[in-house]
């Protein structure tokens, strides 16, 4: 309907420049004069390019430029382009229309409007590709935010970010020329399948009515319970999808609410009960806007990534604590990960993985040995002997003692011995790793700790990613392995504890990325913002900027307990 009446206002305006006896040279001498005077900033100059490559001519008025015009428009306030619902002046297009519609123009001024029509929707044009391709958050911000963190909390916050330029000026040019708008802005959505679905929820998200609060109790709402509060559940899940649109709105816990509440607990990373605790309340009785804001700014990180990833790659979802295995767009593995604990986070990048080691060592980093092993040493002289690591000054296997060590625990000079942890089943690495070398030192591994896999928040790691099943992985990776590998071969070589090296004939990229929220089987998923980093780019946002960043004094998982429970020297 909409669509139809935009139509029958642009066929309406068209009739009316040639009722009038307005001809496109009146009008295109205005235009000229507007983009010499009305024109400034990175989005003026473009615009000036546009016009010059096109003749200096009107792009959108006359009678050949109708639909063309009207699909701009309707771009322009599309969610799939524009999920901030940003102006772009659609305020001031639509006045203009509205008054050359109800021909409320003196017909002295008219070839002036339709000029400054046609200029303002070719601005609003290059605005909207501009935030497509590149948002509205300062990256550099955020940036400063996460290097001040390392001042503030001693949290080394690692991104490497992207940003994109402007886009190609010849493509831009071609569809305000020739139309094709929507298939050119749709060729412009970053990681498009991501995005889409993510636009896709938070149109479910904005349809949402208001979340109707559900009272707390000391008692957890379980199967065969029946209650009010039961009620109030239902109608809650309901809305949000979990509980179906055909079941009873009663007082009765029931099994359908029971497969509902567990559903909404994997959603959230809640632990899965099937009941309904203080916990869960706390996240039922959240807003909306919440999610509405998560979603938003999981969008505005597409940003940093292309259309689309290889077409065969790994991804290791941080908050997530997943890890998937991702060929010709299907994913054929997901297994969990530990990651990098909350003053010491996993950093964010790509890479590509090249080999992998059976049987690993453990060389442990600079930064690990004075942060945590010189004062493990102090507390238990025996460490080193009984975790198997070998101290070498060159290829030289030494003795040092406590005394040789403590200078450098606070010393920016690095430690000049080397330990290395042996292989074997108490290896910090486990018995395998998957090496993409990088400046971090980091990379996906296998653990002598697997108990830590079934934790909820898996944040135990000094930075590395410790996969759940690796040998899973191995096995997916041998496809691309030279020589031949069986997985007889692979036990015989575990079996000598002697580090077997395996190459790949092709890297496999790496995507280390940081969403919390998806979709995945039909299903909407929120995660918590573990290390702050949605915090941080919310308030590094136009409208919303802070020029500072400080961490919450409270928040869900506490950097001091983290730090009182976790075990030394863990990769």
């Amino acid at each position: 309907m909409k669509t139809l009446k935009l139509f029958l206002l642009l066929l309406t305006l068209h009739t009316l420049i040639y009722a009038e006896s307005l001809n496109m040279e009146t009008i295109t001498a205005n235009l000229h004069q507007a983009i010499q005077t009305k024109l400034k900033g990175q989005n003026g100059k473009i615009v000036k390019e546009i016009y010059a490559k096109t003749g200096n001519k009107p792009l959108w008025i006359g009678a050949e430029n109708r639909e063309k015009m009207g699909e701009l428009i309707q771009a322009l306030k599309d969610p799939l382009f524009n999920y901030k619902n940003k102006s772009f002046d659609q305020k001031s297009i639509k006045k203009l229309l509205y008054y050359l519609d109800n021909n409320a123009i003196a017909p002295s001024k008219k070839a002036a409007v339709y000029a400054r029509l046609d200029l303002l929707l070719t601005n609003s044009y290059v605005r909207l590709v501009r935030f497509i391709v590149q948002g509205d958050v300062d990256w550099a911000l955020v940036q400063k935010k996460f290097a001040a963190l390392k001042e503030s909390d001693d949290i080394h916050a690692v991104w490497e970010m992207k940003p994109k330029s402007f886009p190609s000026h010849g493509p831009l040019i071609a569809a305000a020329k020739n139309g094709n708008i929507h298939e050119y802005l749709v060729s412009l959505i970053p990681l498009e399948d991501r995005y889409r679905k993510l636009v896709k929820l938070l149109k479910e998200y904005r349809r949402m009515e208001k979340f109707p609060q559900i009272p707390y109790s000391n008692s957890p709402l379980k199967l065969g319970d029946r209650n009010s509060r039961v009620l109030q559940v239902k109608k809650r899940l309901q809305i949000s999808g979990d509980y179906p649109k055909w079941a009873e709105l009663d007082k009765k816990f029931d099994k359908t609410l029971r497969q509902a509440v567990i559903t909404y607990q994997k959603r959230y990373l809640l632990e899965v009960t099937g009941q309904v605790d203080k916990t869960m309340t706390w996240y039922l009785n959240q807003p909306a806007r919440k999610n509405i804001q998560a979603i938003i700014t999981n969008l505005d990180k597409t940003k940093l990534y292309p259309k689309h990833f290889e077409k065969e790659y790994i991804e290791v979802n941080v908050p997530d604590f997943n890890l998937r295995y991702y060929r010709n767009g299907e994913m054929i593995m997901k297994k969990g990960v530990v990651v990098g604990r909350i003053d010491r986070p996993t950093p964010i990048f790509d890479d590509k993985l090249e080999y992998m080691v059976i049987n690993p060592t453990w060389t442990i980093p600079d930064n690990l040995i004075k942060r945590d092993l010189i004062h493990v040493l102090r507390e238990d002289p025996n460490y080193l002997i009984e975790h198997n690591i070998h101290v070498f000054r060159g290829n030289k296997e030494v003795e040092i003692t406590q005394e040789d060590l403590d200078p450098y625990e606070h010393s920016d000079k690095r430690v000049p011995w080397r330990f290395v942890q042996f292989p074997g089943d108490d290896n910090a690495l486990g018995r395998v790793k998957f090496m993409f070398p990088n400046k971090y030192a980091v990379y996906l591994h296998d653990t002598d700790n697997k108990s830590l896999l079934d934790r909820r928040y898996k944040v135990y790691s000094s930075g590395c990613m410790r996969v759940e099943q690796p040998f899973d992985l191995v096995d997916l990776l041998l496809q691309h392995a030279r020589g031949n590998w069986s997985q007889e071969k692979i036990e015989e070589i575990i079996a000598t504890d002697k580090p077997t090296t395996i190459r790949l004939k092709r890297p496999i990229p790496v995507h280390i990325v940081y969403f919390t929220v998806y979709e995945e089987d039909g299903l909407a998923y929120f995660k918590h913002d573990i290390y702050l980093y949605d915090m941080i780019i919310e308030q590094s946002t136009s409208g919303h900027k802070k020029q500072t960043f400080t961490v919450p004094k409270k928040r869900m998982i506490s950097i001091k307990k983290q730090k009182q429970k976790q075990k030394p020297l863990s990769n």
